[in-house]
């Protein structure tokens, strides 16, 4: 935990500068680049909100986009993180209401990370380095998931993924759906807390 005096130092790094402590895992960077882009993000939430794709999802889209952006931000490049991070930002929110509107689960808003990322789109959508964001991406919320969930959540969201009723998951796991429904839950909350 950082002192007030070395959040005041922080305080004075650019964007830039806090992105590479990021990089070596500075939670105090991260969260002081999440209060400089937090009306960044609900500006961008609420200009792809749409049914289905609720601010708040969108928001979480946007940490997520931010946080990998910090690891995969080149300081060589002409870009400024700002830029950059907005780019990344804009195009998950913007993929995510894409994958909401796709038909191919609409009921489960919650899988759209995981499946957007494997669904690269052909053709001059996206460049190289937007593959590879997403492909990292995908890799850290799947590490992140193993490290994170008990074993009936894992089971219950790998049910849930393939496309799975509560009752339909109840029945194969042999649990209560309220069981179902409470392990959903907290699966929710950890992705909200990530």
């Amino acid at each position: 935990m950082q002192t007030g005096e070395q959040w005041e130092t922080l305080d004075v790094l650019s964007d830039e500068a806090l992105a590479l402590r990021c990089k070596e895992n500075d939670d105090e960077a991260f969260r002081l680049l999440m209060n400089r882009f937090f009306l960044l993000l609900k500006k961008r939430a609420a200009d792809y909100a749409v049914p289905g794709a609720e601010a708040e999802d969108l928001v979480q889209e946007g940490l997520i986009a931010l946080h990998r952006a910090t690891y995969t931000y080149d300081v060589n490049g002409k870009a400024s993180f700002r830029h950059y991070a907005d780019v990344c930002i804009s195009h998950r929110m913007c993929s995510f209401v894409r994958h909401v509107y796709s038909g191919k689960n609409k009921a489960n808003t919650m899988a759209a990370p995981i499946e957007e990322a494997e669904d690269v789109p052909a053709g001059s959508e996206m460049d190289p380095q937007e593959i590879l964001i997403r492909q990292e991406e995908l890799t850290a919320l799947e590490q992140y998931l193993r490290d994170n969930l008990t074993d009936i959540e894992s089971k219950v969201l790998a049910c849930y993924l393939n496309g799975l009723s509560y009752d339909a998951i109840a029945e194969k796991l042999s649990i209560t759906k309220k069981s179902c429904d409470n392990a959903m839950q907290r699966i929710r909350r950890k992705l909200r807390q990530r």
